[in-house]
């Protein structure tokens, strides 16, 4: 009975990869980025499809990386020279508008860098734009004082709090 079962098993995959290999360039190997995802390629655009062969995430993105890489059931995409997040359900929760985006809890706990037209700000790990890219640059929280980054803008310095609050001077 275990072979009969087995044996099934490997006509269905076998079965799943010739028919979606028919669809695309070419499909990466199942659980590379996550149990029963594969990723696919067609006309050098990536996404995913299920191990039952259903399309995920439909091949639109010139990149997709790992799902563990930035933060846990996120994977960083990039659309033309953009950037943003896909979570591990195939939606995007991060639309690809940055020009780069750093890695969260870098500076801040659930925070992560982005820049978008040599502007820097930050979005926080449930997908929202917490502190708009307005700066010319960000410090490190704690550099200078416990909660605050120094930024920069227009050749003037100042400070954000931790919450994303730009604290206005003499305060």
């Amino acid at each position: 009975m275990r072979k009969i079962v087995s044996l099934l098993f490997l006509v269905v995959i076998v079965f799943i990869s010739a028919s979606a290999q028919s669809m695309y360039d070419s499909v990466g190997y199942f659980y590379d980025y996550k149990n029963n995802w594969a990723i696919v390629e067609l006309d050098a655009k990536y996404g995913f499809i299920t191990n039952k062969g259903k399309e995920i995430v439909k091949p639109i993105y010139d990149s997709i990386g790992y799902f563990y890489e930035y933060q846990n059931n996120w994977a960083i995409v990039k659309l033309d020279t953009k950037y943003g997040f896909i979570t591990n359900k195939g939606k995007e929760i991060v639309k690809p508008i940055y020009d780069s985006i750093g890695y969260f809890y870098e500076y801040q706990n659930n925070w992560a860098i982005v820049k978008l037209d040599a502007k820097y700000g930050f979005i926080t790990n449930k997908g929202k734009e917490i502190v708009k890219p307005i700066y010319d640059s960000i410090g490190y929280f704690y550099d200078y004082q416990n909660n605050l980054a120094i930024v920069k803008i227009d050749d003037k310095l100042g400070f954000i709090n931790n919450k994303g609050v730009f604290i206005p001077k003499g305060n």
